[in-house]
Formats: C-alpha cells, sequence, structure tokens
C-alpha cells in the first residue's frame, strides 16, 4: 500500500501537470491571462497563431492567419477528425449568435464541414477576398495560461465555435501549413470575445508582434496585464500611453447589413509630423464621414501602412527633405515604395536606421504614436532601405491603415470595455523586443 507521503507528492505533481476542463466562467488565477503565439512568415509578412482542437484522443495542431478585423475564427476541416466535433442548426441560438444567415447542405460522407440542414457563416479569406459559407460549428480547443512571464498551465475550453472551411478558401495563406484564420473584431464569435466570456476575463486583448520569429515569438494576451518584455523587469501594462477607439458607422465586413457599424478597430490620427513638423495636407480626410469613408484603421494583414495619396504624397516629399538636411543620400525608388536610400548614409542605432522620425499625433493630451527607423525604414537589398509606407491610392474607403511593420516591437492593448488603445513605446528603446521565449 502506498505511504501517505507518497500519495501527497503524486497529488501536488498532478496539480502541476494536469490540463483543465474549463467550466462557465473558469476562474484563472489573479495576475493570469490566456495566452496564443505570433510567429511572422517572412515571405508573405503575415502573422499566424496556433492552438490545438478537437477530442483528447486526436486533437489537431491549427496554423491560423492572425487578422485584427475578421469577425470569427475558421480553418479547414477536409482531415479534421474529432469525437467531440458537433455542427449548429440553422435557426438555433448558436448559429444566430454566429450572424449565420444561410444553410447549408453536403452530399458526400458525413464529416465536420460536410452535414445537412447546418448553420451557414460566411469566411473570408482578406490575402485573396475569396468569400464562401461555411459550415458552423464547435469544438473543444485547448490553451494555455500565462503570468506574463511564462507559460503556465493548459486548459479545455469546451463548445468553441469556428467554421468548418473547404480546401479553397486557405490558398494564399501564408507559408505551407497555415490552413485557418482567428478573427479578434467586436463581434461574440471572435477569438478574444469567446476564450473571454469562458474564463470570465476583462474584454480586453493584447498584441507584441514580432519582426522576426527566428529567436522567439510575439504574443496575444487575452484578458488584460501583465505584459513581461524579458531582460526588462517592468509591467509593460503599466506603462502605455492611449487614445481612444472610435466606431466608423459603416461595416467593413465583406457581408454586413444596412445600418451595420464596422466591427474593426479605428483610431483618430489628428495631424502626421516629420521630425517634429507637421506635413501639411486636407485633415478632413483624417474624419470618417457618414458613409465610412475616411479615418485610420489598425491592420494586421496590410503589410506596410497605406496612405490615401494626398496623404502619401507630401508625407514622402517632407521625409525626404528631411533626410536630406541630415546628409542621407536617395537612390532610386524600389516598388511599391515611393522613396529609397543609401544604407550607409544612414547610421545603425538600437531604434534602427538613424532616419527623421515620423509621429502620428492622436486623440488625447500629448499623446504621440512615434515611429523611429525601425518602424519607419525597410531593407530591400543590401545597402539599400525604403521609407516603408505605401500610396493607398485616391480613392480609398479608409485614408490610413496603420500596417504590420508599423506596429511590430510594441505592445498593443486593445480595452473593448473602455473603448481604448493603449501602446507602449518601442520596446527597443529597452534592449528588448516582441520576440520572446515564454516555456522556460
Amino acid at each position: 500500500m502506498a505511504s501517505s507521503q507518497t500519495l501527497t507528492t503524486l497529488f501536488i505533481f498532478s496539480l502541476l501537470t494536469i490540463s483543465y476542463a474549463a467550466t462557465d466562467p473558469f476562474k484563472l488565477p489573479k495576475q493570469t491571462n490566456i495566452h496564443f503565439p505570433i510567429r511572422k512568415n517572412q515571405t508573405s509578412l503575415q502573422y499566424y497563431t496556433t492552438f490545438e482542437a478537437g477530442s483528447p484522443q486526436s486533437r489537431t495542431k491549427v496554423d491560423a492567419l492572425i487578422n485584427l478585423g475578421a469577425q470569427a475564427v475558421w480553418f479547414d476541416c477536409t482531415s479534421y477528425v474529432s469525437s467531440s466535433y458537433k455542427r449548429a442548426a440553422c435557426g438555433s441560438n448558436r448559429c444566430k449568435k454566429a450572424l449565420g444567415s444561410v444553410c447549408v447542405g453536403c452530399n458526400s460522407t458525413p464529416r465536420p464541414g460536410c452535414s445537412n440542414n447546418t448553420c451557414g457563416v460566411y469566411a473570408f479569406n482578406p490575402l485573396t477576398e475569396y468569400l464562401t459559407a461555411q459550415e458552423l460549428g464547435e469544438d473543444t480547443v485547448r490553451v494555455t495560461s500565462s503570468d506574463g512571464h511564462s507559460i503556465r498551465l493548459s486548459y479545455d475550453v469546451p463548445k468553441f465555435q469556428f467554421s468548418c472551411a473547404d480546401a479553397d478558401i486557405v490558398e494564399g495563406l501564408p507559408g505551407d501549413k497555415t490552413k485557418g484564420l482567428v478573427g479578434f473584431a467586436r463581434t461574440d464569435v471572435s477569438l478574444v470575445s469567446q476564450i473571454s466570456s469562458v474564463f470570465g476575463l476583462a474584454k480586453k486583448f493584447a498584441l507584441c508582434i514580432p519582426a522576426s520569429s527566428d529567436k522567439g515569438l510575439g504574443d496575444i494576451f487575452i484578458g488584460g496585464g501583465p505584459y513581461y518584455m524579458p531582460p526588462r523587469d517592468e509591467d509593460q501594462s503599466l506603462d502605455l500611453a492611449s487614445t481612444p477607439l472610435v466606431i466608423n458607422p459603416v461595416s467593413t465586413a465583406p457581408i454586413f447589413s444596412e445600418g451595420d457599424a464596422s466591427d474593426e478597430y479605428f483610431i483618430n490620427v489628428k495631424s502626421i509630423e516629420v521630425d517634429n513638423k507637421r506635413v501639411a495636407f486636407n485633415s478632413s480626410l483624417l474624419s470618417i464621414d457618414s458613409n465610412g469613408v475616411g479615418g485610420t484603421k489598425i491592420s494586421t494583414i496590410v503589410p506596410y501602412t497605406a496612405l490615401h495619396s494626398s496623404i502619401y504624397k507630401p508625407l514622402v516629399k517632407d521625409f525626404v527633405k528631411a533626410a536630406a538636411v541630415d546628409g542621407i543620400k536617395r537612390v532610386a525608388s524600389i516598388a511599391p515604395f515611393g522613396a529609397c536610400f543609401d544604407a550607409k548614409t544612414a547610421p545603425k542605432t538600437l531604434n534602427g536606421p538613424a532616419v527623421p522620425d515620423i509621429d502620428l499625433v492622436l486623440e488625447g493630451i500629448n499623446v504621440w504614436f512615434k515611429l523611429y527607423g525601425s518602424n519607419t525604414m525597410v531593407e530591400v537589398k543590401k545597402n539599400v532601405i525604403c521609407l516603408a509606407f505605401v500610396d493607398g491610392g485616391a480613392e480609398p474607403r479608409t485614408s490610413i491603415v496603420l500596417g504590420g511593420h508599423q506596429l511590430e516591437n510594441r505592445v498593443l492593448e486593445f480595452d473593448l470595455a473602455a473603448s481604448k488603445l493603449g501602446f507602449s513605446k518601442p520596446l527597443q528603446l529597452w534592449n528588448t523586443s516582441c520576440s520572446q521565449n515564454r516555456l522556460s
């Protein structure tokens, strides 16, 4: 018979290794959040995360594109096998919650993604603009908690809703293994909403997007801080500037009903400065009109910030002028960029090439989203760096789409309850980055 000491030891060990099944809601320990990793595909310049779905006997690893503005979660179910998978029937409450608007059927052998009289929800691939109605289902997903430093425990979250996509929609996703998409928009079925609801967490999430995942991974934190970025010891959630998130009154989704507001994330840029000098352009472009045109949107899909032509051209002009004053030599432009320079004339610093700063002046008292060389320049070939902004055309729906390159290596916290965006200074200022190892 086992001794009481042995049984106690086994019990303690089991507490450290057990995978918890989440109830509704499941309370995490204080100062704990739910964590997903972020990887960057250096070819497509897209970001993706990884999670596991399905019954414990047959879990499927899913690499999924990160789309800040997408409404839901979907992945390819062609080879998905799970005994715990359940489809959502047409007209069911689950269907209504997921904004299901059609019924779908299938003539092949029944499997996840192939059922009759099933709720159909729209899945959209933003890279190919492929839109299709797919089966809505639910299953268990495994997630991990974090104390802001390291990964802690795993939890099984039941009844997680997603759409079972077909093989066609995954075309164009980054890399060879990315087979799905996770959305973060203001909907009931986004990744953030579902996870925060199950665990009773604050309705906020943070991204720390890496410039490279070769030496470490970026972070998605759901539920609030702390957020630690070693070797810095301080909690980044306590050192964030903030600006309001604003609602675009007209939906930007691929499918919507009249009167729907946008689920995506917009902020108010009041002006743009190059080396503390204001760039001259029609400031009305920075406001969202009654048709939902204009303003500034945050995107993880657009690799480089896209600007209305009437903003882009004076910005490039002012930047080139300021660079010349600093002795930075201009060279022939390389598409899609409008201004390129000899990298040897822009000394390297902790924050990238020493080039003129670009500031986005935001709503609030003395709030600037300051961009240094690491976020304003991109190396396109040996000894050639280019201004990492692109011309978005003369009539874009949104005047400024703040892209991935400008978001990298800083903490971005989206507080949905308070409707505000918190953001850190570039992490390089503290000799750290978003490329971290959370497993130790």
